[in-house]
């Protein structure tokens, strides 16, 4: 693969990194912020923890994004959809028992984020959740089936599931049926907890398999061209925020620059989409010139083993060493540790999978 295929896994393995100060935060400090659509929406008194929050935005929209992007390089709908299938049976048995034994864990004494109200609740207890890897999922199997359809198409579907999103959210502020919190508006729906639901993320990826078309059929011209689009999403978000309006989901609930740049996260809201992919972006145009030995590819082409190996390391670590929450400064610290840690695994794996032929079981994750 070409040196410009390797700065989007080494994009991919960054937002890999940076998500796990988040959940290092989450299990180590027990502090997790969070930006519903109506309810729980995080206030800061300081900078320290809304940074730490605001870095790992760039995550969820990055990971969408080059996973539209990546279901166009493989020009596989078959395979992309059982992929997808693989990914949300392995969100099930491996991702969201995690999340159950995390909600064990003693919380901290002292929020460092002050969240004015629960997430949108319909009323019932939470027996199971749909998360990250179950959106990831579910919107690699539409993503399969938009990969047989026109090109024109694609973008076509991420201005409606936009338009959905910051248009069609229920007025009452609670979540409707379990379908409608799958599809739409995220909250807690018939006992479960859907955080990542299908139509306002399909929005990145679609847009990302448009992208995936751009890069690989003008390679040139994106690699010189990807910052003015970055810069031009970014300027597009900032702009966008300071009138206000349709595209929030949410205005600012103060003066400052917090409150500026804390957005509604579930769902994303377009202001949320914009700020976020265009630093995605920028940071794309600066990594096309790093080594392809860089770790961070490492990371990039390993984000399944990744992903759910950071999450039983800190489950672990957080059972076995911190009883009591964590400073947030020692969050980092584990971050620290737990990156480390992984990255011989990492280049294990790969090497594992890589030498595996292309129709191995292996090879489809």
């Amino acid at each position: 693969m070409n040196q410009r295929y390797h700065a989007v896994d080494a994009l991919r393995g960054l937002i890999m990194i940076l998500m796990a100060i988040d959940h290092s935060s989450a299990f180590i400090a027990r502090q997790h912020a969070s930006e519903f659509w109506a309810g729980a929406m995080s206030a800061y008194d300081s900078a320290f923890p809304f940074l730490t929050r605001l870095v790992t935005h760039l995550c969820a929209p990055g990971f969408f994004f080059l996973l539209g992007a990546g279901v166009y390089w493989s020009g596989a709908p078959r395979r992309a959809a059982l992929r997808g299938l693989a990914i949300f049976l392995i969100a099930q048995f491996l991702e969201s028992p995690v999340m159950f034994l995390q909600g064990q864990l003693k919380p901290a004494a002292i929020s460092l984020n002050r969240i004015t109200a629960p997430p949108p609740n319909d009323g019932t207890a939470l027996y199971w959740g749909l998360i990250t890897l179950s959106g990831l999922g579910l919107v690699m199997m539409v993503c399969a089936l938009l990969l047989r359809l026109p090109r024109w198409t694609w973008c076509v579907t991420a201005a409606l599931c936009v338009f959905a999103t910051n248009s069609l959210l229920p007025a009452s502020g609670q979540p409707g049926p379990l379908w409608q919190a799958i599809l739409l508006a995220p909250g807690i729906s018939q006992h479960v907890v859907v955080v990542y639901p299908v139509l306002p993320w399909l929005a990145g990826a679609a847009a990302g398999m448009c992208f995936g078309h751009w890069w690989k059929t003008n390679p040139d011209l994106a690699e010189k061209r990807v910052w003015l689009l970055g810069a031009a999403l970014l300027l597009a978000g900032m702009a966008l925020r300071a009138t206000g309006g349709w595209g929030n989901i949410r205005l600012p609930r103060e003066a400052g620059w917090i409150e500026f740049l804390n957005n509604v996260k579930y769902p994303p809201s377009l202001v949320f989409w914009l700020l976020a992919m265009g630093v995605n972006l920028l940071l794309l145009a600066l990594l096309v010139r790093l080594p392809a030995r860089s770790p961070l590819v490492v990371f990039g082409q390993t984000p399944l083993f990744f992903y759910l190996a950071h999450f039983y390391l800190l489950l672990a670590i957080a059972f076995a060493l911190f009883r009591e929450a964590a400073s947030l400064e020692m969050a980092y610290l584990v971050w620290v540790a737990v990156v480390a840690a992984l990255y011989p695994a990492c280049v294990w794996y790969r090497n594992f999978r890589m030498s595996k032929p292309p129709e191995s079981l292996w090879r489809l994750f």
